[in-house]
């Protein structure tokens, strides 16, 4: 009798042993899922801060607020570039391409459809490279401007752009020689955004700064920067 008592004993032990092992075993796999599910987690919040961090180091805000208008400029135009013998490595051209924006809205309480006016400058302060005789898509330094109201479809500046003393014309592609030019260009003057009542508007504007024949221009910089500026209605 005591013999099988101790008998079931015994088996009973064998399992409550083998299920306390499972339980043991399956709370050590759910602290290691959970610990790895912490640690990723953190790791991916902390690249997304980072991410919105390094977006917006070099951007600068502007808002501007009337009585029926919203308008917000955020600007990354800031250019400042030298070319190094790692960039010449693999390739002939470098190309720098920044993005400025401006957010127009008008308020549903609004007596009529709002407008605003903008301006957009390339201001360059420092530029080495050798300015040529006759501007040329061939030459060592050349920028183009463009726009957008969804993000998608450009449309590229192809007209006379006036400078701080004289005048750019454009080249093939709608690019401009900017080779040894240190100015303020006036890309566009007075631009007219008109938004319906209660309505929205997003304007993108886009500059492509392309940095030729690398290979005899290593050590050389461009200083400069793309931006909207706000234009207040007379």
């Amino acid at each position: 009798m005591n013999k099988k008592h101790d008998e079931v004993t015994s088996e009973k032990q064998k399992k409550d042993y083998f299920k306390n092992s499972q339980q043991i075993l399956l709370l050590v796999i759910l602290i290691v899922l959970f610990t790895l599910t912490f640690f990723c987690s953190l790791f991916y919040i902390s690249r997304y801060y980072d991410a919105k961090i390094n977006i917006n180091k070099d951007s600068k805000v502007l808002e501007v607020k009337t009585k029926y208008n919203n308008v917000l400029i955020t600007n990354n135009g800031s250019i400042n570039k030298t070319i190094e013998e790692e960039d010449a490595k693999y390739n002939k051209e470098y190309l720098i391409e920044k993005e400025s924006t401006v957010k127009f809205k008008t308020k549903q309480d609004a007596d009529e459809d709002g407008v605003i006016h903008i301006n957009v400058r390339y201001n360059i302060d420092k530029n080495d490279f050798t300015s040529q005789a006759i501007a040329s898509t061939n030459n060592d330094i050349l920028v183009r401007f463009k726009y957008s109201y969804d993000n998608k479809k450009w449309e590229y500046v192809n007209n006379v752009i006036s400078t701080t003393d004289s005048t750019l014309n454009p080249l093939m592609g709608s690019y401009y020689d900017i080779s040894g030019l240190v100015s303020n260009l006036k890309v566009s003057t007075n631009f007219e955004i008109k938004n319906k009542i209660g309505k929205t508007t997003t304007m993108y504007w886009k500059c492509e700064t392309l940095i030729k024949n690398i290979d005899d221009n290593i050590g050389k910089n461009i200083t400069a920067e793309f931006k909207i500026e706000y234009k207040d209605n007379d």
